[in-house]
């Protein structure tokens, strides 16, 4: 039976404290250590579903290495920044649902906003620990797909791997 305890202050805090290290690792750089600490945030079932020029489901560790990977290597993710927006956390027990809204701008180079969207997340409690068990990423309406194009359109030349 599942436990109908409502969310306590601490766990809606240690949601949050995970969605703020989600984007603060996503910017922390290319490399093994950088993706490992990413992949982390995960339970190693986790699912990360990207809504944008892809429909993608990225599954289980290796799957979200291969994301944290793919948006490295792949954009100038290192001229770019993540930032949370407004978010309610709702549930009870051991789950949780997150909605929150992300926006990512640029550091240098270039002023604005390069996209916006929204986060829809499950998480979950495992001896005392929350951690995300699938999140998907949707980009709003006006989302600027000429920006991102160029880049998807040599994927194959640019992926790598940490």
């Amino acid at each position: 039976m599942p436990e109908s305890r409502a969310l306590t202050l601490e766990d809606r805090f240690n949601i949050f404290e995970q969605m703020n290290l989600h984007q603060q690792r996503i910017d922390a750089g290319w490399g093994r250590d950088q993706a490992q600490a990413y992949v982390d945030l995960y339970w190693p079932e986790g699912k990360f579903t990207v809504i944008d020029l892809r429909h993608q489901t990225f599954e289980g560790a290796d799957g979200l290495k291969q994301m944290y990977d793919f948006a490295h290597s792949v954009f100038p993710i290192e001229k770019w920044s993540h930032d949370m927006g407004p978010f309610s956390i709702e549930g009870s027990g051991n789950r949780a649902n997150a909605h929150w809204r992300w926006a990512v701008k640029w550091r240098r180079e270039i002023q604005g906003t390069v996209s916006t969207g929204i986060y829809d997340d499950v998480w979950e409690k495992r001896d005392g620990v929350w951690k995300c068990l699938e999140r998907i990423s949707t980009i709003d309406q006006n989302w600027p797909a000429q920006t991102f194009q160029p880049y998807v359109d040599k994927q194959a030349e640019r992926f790598r791997t940490s």
